[in-house]
């Protein structure tokens, strides 16, 4: 079910009426709960979100808005108890990091659905670190809550994401808040110095 509060960019023919915006959402944690807020007034306000990046929670709640649920992603977040948030926690030992992560990408991609950000209505990137190169990494094609669960990856709290190949952590570490998007629509993998 798509959102019917935030306009979605033009995914075919209707006219879209009202400014369009890129948006680059930034690092933050809890605090990047307030991305959710941003969208909602934008959409209140008449704004069509035409592109998103985003590094660590802003790839999150960016990702989860370019599916087009973010009310109900709003909705769940709201309703978590700390017994809720406690069985969300995958403990791990042995590995680089406390949690392993897959229980919450479970339950978000219950609640959103398995997406291809190719096939998104708005063009999406996930910013991650890769940990051999020590480089950022833009995800834009392939699995959204890879992408995500990448970008998400707080070194030493939640392990690394292994995506073809690569150890991927928190773009956070590298570029909190990606402000140069790219020019032209890139390849799954991306290499940039910083």
């Amino acid at each position: 079910m798509t959102d019917p509060v935030l306009p979605l960019a033009d995914t075919g023919g209707d006219r879209i009426v009202g400014p369009k915006v890129a948006l680059v959402l930034g690092a933050g944690g809890a605090r990047g709960l307030a991305h959710i807020g941003v969208l909602e007034v934008l959409g209140e306000r008449g704004y069509h979100v035409s592109a998103l990046v985003g590094s660590s929670m802003g790839a999150l709640v960016g990702g989860i808005f370019a599916a087009g649920h973010l009310h109900e992603y709003r909705e769940w977040s709201l309703a978590l108890d700390r017994g809720s948030v406690i069985r969300l926690v995958d403990f791990v030992f042995g590995h680089p990091g406390l949690i392993k992560g897959e229980r919450v990408i479970g339950a978000l991609r219950e609640l959103v659905g398995e997406h291809l950000i190719e096939e998104l209505p708005i063009p999406y990137t996930a910013v991650a670190t890769d940990l051999g190169s020590q480089r950022q990494v833009w995800l834009s094609r392939g699995k959204l809550f890879d992408a995500i669960r990448a970008s998400i990856a707080i070194p030493m709290l939640l392990t690394p994401h292994r995506i073809h190949g690569r150890d991927l952590v928190d773009g956070g570490l590298l570029a909190p808040c990606r402000w140069r998007p790219p020019a032209r629509p890139l390849p799954t993998w991306s290499w940039r110095s910083t």
